[in-house]
């Protein structure tokens, strides 16, 4: 039986889920500014209800962006307190792949489309493929400008109908605007940690996971680092 912890705190949306060969047990709340206030006791909520300590896990797993910097590292550096603590593999899964896993399964559609609102005048990109249940990056993920981003749809999927979500296309109307009947919007528009875990179940079926410290952040923008503990002064 694999059992995998998956916590997300990357965006506006707080989320904890335990993933039991299928089952999962979660919590979740929009909470922008109470991510460390409910991560734990989120955890200790789904833990409980499972009857599980964290020895008990296989791995835990996290969202590791893009979204805001405070809440990308707060999920990640509690993911990897949680496996070190336990002694267990960490599984990062990019925010914008989890958005689009749960997109497709409200709509089933073979392309999706996730875009956060970046700040700045840019979304954070992915665009996806459906060919089973897993997303599969079309485009290698991006921060660029909604204009931009409109350009790389177009490049990637041509007119193909696809799924949109992400507060990007709230932030920025010609993102949906610029494609006509091609779009359909997903009713949600944040990542969840249940999708996290999902994703994390593959990986883990397929490779493992990793030691905590080598499970880094995705902020896509350039200008920002992120030092493992190792290289912490």
């Amino acid at each position: 039986m694999t059992r995998i912890l998956a916590i997300d705190a990357a965006t506006e949306g707080c989320s904890v889920a335990l993933y039991q060969d299928g089952a999962i047990e979660s919590v979740r709340s929009v909470s922008p500014q109470g991510h460390t206030r409910l991560l734990l006791p989120y955890i200790d909520d789904v833990l409980k209800k499972t009857n599980l300590r964290l020895q008990d896990l296989d791995a835990v797993a996290c969202g590791r962006g893009p979204g805001s910097f405070t809440g990308v590292r707060i999920s990640v550096s509690m993911a990897q307190a949680l496996a070190f603590g336990a002694e267990k593999p960490l599984i990062g899964i990019v925010d914008l792949r989890a958005m689009a896993m749960r997109a497709h399964k409200e709509t089933e559609s073979e392309y999706v489309v996730a875009a956060i609102d970046a700040r700045m005048g840019e979304v954070y990109l992915g665009i996806y493929a459906f060919s089973g249940k897993v997303p599969e990056p079309v485009v290698p993920e991006s921060v660029v400008p909604p204009e931009k981003a409109v350009e790389l749809v177009r490049d990637a999927l041509g007119g193909k109908s696809f799924t949109a979500t992400g507060t990007g296309f709230g932030a920025y109307p010609l993102l949906a605007d610029s494609f006509g009947g091609c779009i359909t919007r997903a009713s949600e528009n944040l990542p969840d940690a249940v999708e996290i875990a999902e994703l994390a179940a593959v990986s883990f079926a397929e490779n493992g996971g990793e030691e905590p410290e080598n499970v880094l952040p995705v902020y896509l923008r350039d200008n920002v680092s992120w030092k493992k503990v190792s290289e912490q002064h």
